[in-house]
């Protein structure tokens, strides 16, 4: 499937978009299979109509403009993308010499930009964060190069799978919970009655939809307890980081 998909997609595509769309599905995947065998081939071929239609173009699309709008409510309750928060003088997630170190860098690299000193930053806050969101924009290009830069790719990556995966928290957590009852209405009643065989079906047959009914449990636990503000912060810190680190160079 995915050797698939990179035929028509970048692996950002791919990696930060779709994938947060596949795991939502994934206990329906299971469940279909579970109880649905003959649709293990449909689901085989449906891919290549879905992208031919442009069906995976719209979730791409679809996917990337709920997480847009999910960054910007989490960047107001932030109060500011990480990239910004981390390089202003009152933030602690950097210590001061390396934030010294940074803005110096970038001071050097952007003809006139002067990056706000401490009593700058106190007097305006507003602009002093505008031109720290003007040195990630230079430094978002500058690290664009993927093979130069893997590290600053793979944790934009990261944060864009977890950014868009909340994006569509609501509906994974449907899906998982319409698995879970699905998948218990076809299994309680071989387990209620406690026989290896019930009507010439075996019950290890039944082991894939247990499988399935476990996984979809386990799936509604995450989207209601690890999927969240704190999960998506973690990582667009972790991004900032990078990028940030980038400025070490010569």
């Amino acid at each position: 499937m995915l050797k698939e998909l990179g035929k028509y997609f970048d692996h950002y595509t791919i990696n930060a978009r779709f994938m947060p769309a596949f795991f939502s599905v994934l206990p329906f995947v299971l469940t279909m299979l579970a109880w649905c065998p003959s649709s293990k081939s449909i689901l085989g071929g449906s891919l290549t109509v879905l992208i031919s239609f442009g069906v995976m173009t719209f979730i791409s699309t679809f996917v990337s403009n709920l997480g847009n709008r999910c960054q910007k409510q989490l960047f107001s309750i932030w109060g500011g993308a990480p990239t910004t928060a981390i390089l202003r003088h009152r933030d602690q997630v950097l210590d001061k010499y390396t934030k010294q170190r940074y803005h110096k860098w970038l001071d050097g690299k952007i003809d006139g930009l002067n990056l706000p000193k401490v009593e700058d930053e106190i007097k305006d806050q507003s602009d002093a964060d505008l031109k720290y969101q003007s040195a990630i924009n230079f430094l978002r290009e500058f690290t664009r190069d993927k093979t130069k830069y893997p590290a600053v790719y793979r944790d934009n990556v990261a944060y864009g799978f977890a950014r868009n995966l909340l994006s569509i928290r609501v509906m994974g957590l449907l899906v998982a919970l319409i698995c879970v009852v699905i998948n218990l209405y076809f299994v309680w009643p071989v387990l209620a009655l406690a026989k290896v065989e019930t009507d010439g079906i075996i019950l290890s047959n039944y082991l894939l939809g247990v499988g399935a009914g476990l996984t979809s449990v386990v799936f509604v636990l995450a989207f209601l307890l690890v999927i969240n503000n704190n999960f998506v912060k973690e990582r667009g810190f972790r991004y900032a980081k990078t990028l940030l680190e980038s400025c070490e160079e010569p």
